[in-house]
């Protein structure tokens, strides 16, 4: 049921996520396809041995905490460049013809509706070894035109690029978006160098985040019983951590953090892992019932009792849904990976009268696992926001969740202390 904004080179999928290959081998005279049957690869003149570009995985380099990235290596040094051709009226006066060489790296995939998208968004660095482009140049194409956007400012460390796609403006149809192309040419103001490329998309909504960062967190037991009432007055402040910034927009978007917010604490005894939610919401719409749940406003809870990264669906992971409302007029609650509601002994659930705080306890039971002092497991938590009456109808938050397969997800961790 999850959504993930459309993406490119190493995932292309619209609604859902879809695999490409995880290696990208250097191309020569082959192509390498991915997952949805595009080829992907580098592209450059065949005829002109002396420019070259070659597209790798590599794992050594890559953004966040694990992975790879896209590593282009490109040389547009061509001995056909600026090459004197003699002419009929004179051979001791050649003309001169500059014959500049370009190349660089293509993705093509199944047409794709771009029309609710509002941006492309990916992280580049250049390497500081072998040197690197201040600039370079991404393309997209619909099947009948090509439109550019020039990259500026490309240094040796990590930098987020988000490019609203107003700037492709000779495309035509957004309903028909078939290829993105990286190019490396006069622009690129360096004639050979590698660039390292990761999380390429196209997003909703500049805040709009693919991976998340690895987050970490250590959870204390209580001082005193916790009462699993909707009253969230005895959670010490030092306990709550907040995902309301733009760094935790994992889609859609908000108007601001009025419209979609929340904040977050945790503990632990022998029987329960307890969690504490306090909302920020303009509006609190849930029209749905148990699979569908998570279309209105929703919390998403993700519990991995064997680490931090899963295969979706796995039903020894728990994917679990509590919602201030339901298409029933009461809170909701549904476990995905199960595929059935939590019965009352696997999760307490209490929510606050105006349905904008709430109190869980989900038994260790339940996780089939027995909680203890520097034990961990993975987890993460989001918050759908939909909205009916505001122009911003999707945003959803979430602390720390990224892709790293076709089905495999990762989360963030939490340390029993």
């Amino acid at each position: 049921m999850k959504r993930l904004g459309l993406l490119l080179a190493w995932w292309i999928g619209s609604g859902t996520a879809f695999a490409a290959p995880d290696d990208i081998d250097p191309v020569k005279d082959d192509k390498k396809e991915h997952a949805l049957g595009g080829a992907t690869g580098a592209w450059y003149d065949p005829e002109d041995k002396s420019a070259y570009c070659r597209a790798e995985a590599d794992p050594a380099v890559f953004f966040g905490l694990s992975g790879r990235s896209l590593r282009l290596e490109y040389n547009i040094r061509s001995q056909r460049e600026n090459t004197q051709l003699p002419t009929n009226y004179s051979v001791a006066f050649p003309v001169s013809v500059s014959n500049p060489a370009f190349n660089g790296y293509y993705s093509i995939f199944p047409p794709q509706n771009l029309e609710r998208h509002s941006h492309l968004i990916f992280w580049a660095k250049g390497d500081a070894e072998r040197g690197y482009p201040r600039s370079f140049k991404v393309e997209i194409k619909d099947g009948q035109t090509a439109a550019g956007y020039a990259v500026q400012g490309l240094t040796d460390r990590w930098r987020r690029y988000a490019v609203p796609l107003r700037e492709f403006r000779g495309i035509r149809d957004w309903t028909n978006i078939k290829e993105f192309v990286i190019v490396f040419a006069s622009e690129a103001n360096r004639k050979d160098g590698v660039i390292y490329l990761d999380d390429i998309y196209f997003a909703e909504s500049e805040e709009q985040n693919l991976s998340l960062s690895a987050e970490e967190m250590t959870i204390t037991g209580p001082d005193r019983p916790l009462a699993v009432d909707g009253d969230l007055r005895d959670w010490p402040k030092k306990a709550w951590r907040d995902i309301a910034d733009a760094n935790r927009v994992e889609l859609g978007a908000r108007a601001n953090k009025k419209d979609a917010g929340a904040r977050f604490a945790l503990s632990w005894d022998a029987d329960n892992l307890y969690l504490a939610v306090q909302l920020t919401d303009n509006e609190i719409v849930n029209n749905e019932e148990g699979d569908t749940l998570w279309k209105g406003d929703c919390l998403e809870v993700f519990l991995v009792p064997g680490g931090t990264e899963f295969t979706w669906g796995d039903p020894a992971v728990f994917q679990l849904g509590f919602a201030p409302t339901s298409a029933a007029g009461n809170p909701g609650r549904w476990a995905w990976f199960q595929k059935r509601a939590p019965r009352n002994d696997e999760t307490r659930v209490v929510w606050s009268p105006d349905r904008r705080a709430v109190e869980i306890a989900v038994a260790w039971s339940f996780l089939k696992m027995a909680a203890g002092v520097n034990r961990d497991l993975g987890f993460s938590l989001a918050f759908h926001d939909a909205d009916a009456r505001d122009g911003t109808p999707e945003c959803k938050l979430n602390w720390s969740f990224g892709t790293t397969g076709t089905r495999r997800h990762r989360v963030g961790k939490l340390v029993l202390r």
